[in-house]
């Protein structure tokens, strides 16, 4: 299983996933929990994310960041032109892929290696924009009344907890990079404590936010600092805990116990 979870703020954007890969013959898992990088800078400004098939993936980020580093977007002025150009050049890509799947799915049954999905962050005249790209590049942008998209096979479990962190935090509003980075670790830390042995590995949290006037650059957050995020989700859990079942008392009640982990032969 995989999670990716992208969120717009007010001053910036915020890439959050887990880092397990499983590896598959046929659409049969075979091995799983291998660590990998799901969020990848592919320049100062400009991050990819994906799900699904990693060769299919690597294609397309590839294809990306060349369009960036010749400068295709240069002349773009607004966020629909340029999910539609990304999205052409991504259904350009796969198209052929797609259609041998297509041809072969009778006789192998699975089309899953000519499949990924993507979230791609990157500044369109100075404001970090928030795209997501179907397997046929088909393009969405998040925006202030539907903020969060998260993609991956854990997808259902991210995106009601996702909509109730909304309606608790920001009814009306946009988040803040700071409120955006903490619900993103959130969502994947639920993800992994609900489905152990599918998501899972350390968190990975990038974000994409302008900082003294500058445009908006790249950051990948480190170790210490999601290990800090953690820390205050545990802290947000506790006192949810504390007022359910100790309502005016200041007893602490211990947050309940991570489910066990899977020991290798």
């Amino acid at each position: 299983m995989t999670l990716i979870v992208g969120i717009v703020c007010r001053d910036g954007v915020v890439l959050a996933s887990d880092s397990a890969a499983t590896f598959a013959k046929e659409g049969m898992p075979t091995i799983g929990q291998q660590e990998i990088r799901k969020i990848l800078r592919l320049s100062d400004c400009l991050l990819f994310a994906s799900s699904g098939a990693i060769g299919m993936a690597q294609i397309v980020a590839h294809e990306v960041k060349k369009g960036w580093d010749s400068k295709e977007y240069a002349n773009v002025v607004a966020p629909e032109e340029m999910m539609d150009r990304i999205g052409r050049k991504i259904a350009q890509t796969v198209t052929p892929y797609l259609q041998t799947a297509n041809l072969t799915r009778p006789l192998v049954g699975d089309a899953s290696q000519s499949l990924c999905k993507c979230l791609v962050a990157m500044p369109v005249r100075r404001t970090a924009c928030l795209f997501s790209f179907d397997y046929n590049g088909a393009p969405e942008q998040a925006t202030a009344e539907l903020p969060f998209v998260a993609l991956g096979s854990a997808q259902p479990i991210a995106d009601p907890f996702l909509a109730l962190l909304r309606r608790l935090l920001w009814p009306r509003t946009q988040p803040t990079l700071a409120e955006g980075r903490l619900v993103a670790v959130w969502a994947i830390n639920h993800a992994r404590l609900t489905n152990p042995g599918g998501v899972g590995g350390p968190i990975q949290l990038a974000t994409l936010a302008g900082d003294e006037g500058k445009g908006p650059c790249v950051t990948v957050l480190s170790e210490s600092e999601i290990q800090e995020h953690l820390q205050q989700v545990d802290a947000a859990e506790l006192a949810l805990v504390n007022e359910l079942r100790s309502p005016g008392k200041t007893e602490e009640v211990a947050p309940p116990p991570e489910p066990p982990r899977q020991r290798s032969a």
